[in-house]
């Protein structure tokens, strides 16, 4: 009797081993063979909640693998079954099984990035936009500049310009349009902190005229260390009841109406606009670009100097001074004299 139980307890080892070895062979063979010789690109959507069986069952549709199951198993021995990224996948049909796991295991997903520089304004977003392949420059503009869809956001003013934060963004393919203005407002969200917005009431400002005051700064300053200075002049002009005088602003109404061609004539400076700071007190109604955060930061912390007017250096630097005869001269200097001879081309 014994000898009948350790035959069959033998018989049933050796018929046990021999199905691991066919079942090792079978994976070795599985995960070392490509579904095609042949590439073929297949776009493959993973949506959101999916089940990693219906996964390998789409794959396996898309010849992307040759068996389901295995497939499975492969990825459970692997842990790659428990969370899968849903989004678009760049697959073909000449990858080994270990390299589709591998894509999916690292959620590389089609995507698409979109650079947003500091001072872009909304317009140079949107063809950013367009560049990326992600809308049209005209689809982007219609909801930007839509009063309403600002209103929904609950943000201020009439389009998002200022709002849309600066920084490298990467848009999975299939996002909408929508997604992709509500990530770059959520960026701005997390740099314009509550401790900021408290700043700016401790100057007397709201969020929105800390950041047209920031949008200016950002346009102007073309290095950091001169971002409080600048900050410092339009801070110190607006006490005195000043025009602000900014270029930048003329620049960004001209560009709005079709009218800028690289020069400021005096007929611009002279022309009743609510963004011309040279005819119209105070800050502008809105954003003349999207600032980064060292901007936003400089028009909340203004240096402490009494400056009121800066002229550009050529250089990138400008010259600070603190009353009007002393600017004049550094206009004459920096400005004037150099056009004359032909060192540079004045901005006009």
């Amino acid at each position: 009797m014994k000898a009948r139980y350790h035959i069959s307890l033998r018989l049933v080892l050796f018929v046990l081993a021999g199905a691991a070895l066919v079942m090792a062979v079978h994976l070795a063979l599985f995960i070392s063979r490509p579904a095609s010789t042949a590439k073929e690109f297949k776009e493959v959507l993973i949506p959101e909640g999916a089940t990693f069986r219906s996964v390998a069952a789409e794959l396996k549709r898309e010849g992307i693998i040759t068996d389901k199951e295995t497939f499975i198993i492969i990825a459970r021995l692997k842990g790659v079954d428990r969370k899968v990224r849903a989004g678009f996948y760049s697959l073909d049909t000449g990858m080994r099984p270990l390299e589709v796991l591998d894509v999916i295991e690292k959620g590389r997903i089609i995507e698409y990035q979109v650079v947003l520089p500091e001072g872009f304004d909304i317009m140079k977003a949107a063809d950013a936009v367009e560049k990326a392949g992600l809308a049209t420059r005209a689809e982007f503009m219609a909801k930007a500049a839509d009063p309403a869809y600002v209103r929904s956001l609950g943000l201020e003013g009439g389009t998002l310009e200022g709002y849309l934060f600066p920084a490298t963004y990467f848009f999975p393919k299939g996002t909408s349009l929508d997604g992709m203005i509500k990530q770059m407002v959520g960026k701005y969200r997390e740099v314009f902190t509550d401790e900021l917005k408290a700043r700016a009431a401790e100057l007397g400002m709201t969020e929105r005229q800390a950041l047209i005051l920031a949008s200016l700064v950002e346009r102007e300053a073309a290095i950091d260390s001169e971002r409080m200075l600048i900050s410092a002049v339009f801070h110190n002009r607006l006490k005195r009841g000043m025009r602000l005088q900014c270029d930048s602003t003329v620049i960004y109404y001209l560009q709005f109406k079709g009218g800028w061609n690289g020069d400021i004539t005096k007929a611009d400076l002279r022309r009743k606009d609510p963004y011309n700071t040279y005819a119209v007190k105070g800050l502008p109604p809105g954003p003349i670009s999207n600032p980064g955060k060292p901007s936003i930061i400089a028009a909340l912390y203004p240096a402490d100097v009494d400056y009121l007017f800066f002229v550009s250096r050529n250089d990138g630097t400008h010259f600070f001074s603190s009353n009007l005869s002393q600017h004049n001269r550094a206009v004459q200097e920096y400005q004037v004299l150099p056009n004359i001879t032909g060192v540079v081309k004045a901005k006009g």
